[in-house]
């Protein structure tokens, strides 16, 4: 007899295990360089955990956590997205339920009520629910007001258990290098779990009271593991600078740069020493943020990034070494483009027509997580038909997905290398733009090295 969708998201479901192992996390873990996660083994493994993580990428952040902490989390996400039975049916088996917003029409609370009987069910069978406390997602690295929804389950959930230590609140914080890029960096960072017992006295008393004081307490935990710039007058300069001086902040704070909490805190002590300086110096505050939009205005218009000014100078003979090695590499490119580039093009596509930045990403995700097997599949049984070579037709297959990634890689190569042969000819015919973008680039860093960047 088949399950009703009740039961499936109050137990653990071994065709979801298998979806997730064999497909979504492989291509999680394709999809971006490197996702580095911090404080999973503090999240409890069994119970009823509410996951509450900062919401800058759309299905992506919900992946981030289903991807690095097996709990088989139910979220919800909006409900405009449920429109054909494939992708309900879809949805509901990766434990995706709807949430209605006052703009998609008619009674939102009544739309609700089952999502969040549902959520409430699966609680207190002692499963794992992830919400996006902010209510929408937004590109901007600041924490938003957070909605009371997510603390109104949690302590009906914890109702039952009266101030006995049971439902917890676990606050994630995570840190996307770039939301719509292939093979960027992420970090996932769990935070300690909130024990929502401890507010149960105070939510009988006073409910309200209650609820802010969770509110308030889960703001300041889930700022402990993101970037949280509140300076909206220099938002874009803090935000370039918290990356560009990372590394020197690093070292300044005696910090691993390898380690990805020590990075998370060097660009947290970052920004609160540049706020502090706007408050305390705002004269210098706006002239160092003249002369890194300044900076950021000449390295756009030259199509340069910063670590090619930051690793000159260059020689021409350094630079004809490397052309060496992006020569000797272009026949694997070619393979890799041959044996890659439909489905890669063909996911690119699927999000061109994405109006909101923040999909792009899941978008191209979704997309690839169908056609890369299909195109995959195909390419075999043409390898197994076609390759007289015994070896070859085992060999072969296994060999999509590395030259993939090796193909991926030669590209970036070669455009680093255009990009510092341009950046070198410039400097060697005296470009002006390209001599001051050098003095700016010192200049914003003495600047930066006298902030008080301390532990």
């Amino acid at each position: 007899m088949a399950k009703t969708l009740e039961q499936k998201l109050c137990s653990r479901s071994l065709g979801y295990s298998f979806v997730r192992n064999v497909f979504v996390y492989p291509m999680l873990r394709l999809f971006y360089r490197k996702i580095d996660v911090i404080g999973s083994k503090d999240v409890p493994d069994s119970g009823p955990v509410i996951f509450t993580p900062n919401h800058q990428n759309a299905l992506m952040d919900a992946l981030m956590i289903l991807c690095t902490k097996d709990r088989q989390p139910v979220f919800v996400a909006r409900a405009d997205i449920f429109e054909k039975p494939l992708i309900i049916a879809a949805l509901n088996f990766l434990r995706i339920l709807p949430i209605y917003r006052k703009r998609d029409g008619g009674n939102s609370f009544d739309n609700n009520r089952e999502t969040f009987d549902l959520i409430l069910k699966a609680l207190r069978s002692q499963q794992a629910v992830g919400m996006m406390p902010e209510g929408t997602h937004s590109e901007i690295k600041r924490l938003r007001m957070l909605q009371k929804g997510v603390f109104r389950l949690a302590m009906q959930a914890q109702e039952e258990y009266g101030n006995r230590q049971m439902v917890k609140i676990v606050p994630v914080g995570i840190e996307y290098t770039s939301t719509s890029k292939f093979r960027s960096d992420v970090i996932v960072r769990y935070g300690k779990a909130i024990e929502v017992s401890d507010f149960y006295d105070q939510y009988v008393e006073n409910p309200a009271r209650a609820f802010k004081h969770m509110q308030d307490t889960l703001s300041e935990k889930m700022k402990e593991g993101m970037v949280n710039i509140t300076n909206e007058l220099y938002y874009r300069e803090i935000e370039h600078l918290r990356v560009l001086y990372q590394r020197q902040a690093v070292q300044r704070l005696g910090l691993d740069c390898r380690n990805a909490e020590h990075r998370l805190r060097a660009q947290q002590k970052i920004i609160a020493a540049l706020q502090e300086y706007d408050q305390t110096n705002p004269d210098e505050m706006s002239a160092l943020c003249l002369a890194v939009r300044d900076y950021l205005t000449i390295i756009q218009k030259h199509n340069l990034r910063d670590w090619v000014v930051e690793h000159q100078p260059y020689s021409l003979a350094g630079l004809l070494v490397q052309t060496i090695w992006v020569v000797l590499g272009i026949p694997f490119w070619i393979l890799g483009m041959l044996f890659n580039y439909i489905p890669y093009k063909l996911s690119a596509l699927a999000s061109r027509k994405v109006k909101d930045p923040q999909f792009v990403s899941s978008v191209q995700f979704v997309a690839g997580m169908v056609v890369y097997p299909l195109y995959d599949l195909i390419m075999i049984v043409l390898f197994v038909l076609f390759i007289p070579c015994v070896w070859g037709k085992f060999i072969m297959p296994l060999l999509l997905i590395p030259l993939g990634i090796f193909a991926y890689k030669c590209y970036l190569a070669m455009k680093k290398l255009d990009a510092r042969f341009r950046f070198w000819s410039g400097k060697r015919n005296k470009n002006p733009e390209i001599l001051k973008v050098i003095d700016l680039r010192k200049n914003i860093f003495e600047i930066m090295g006298k902030l008080a960047i301390n532990r």
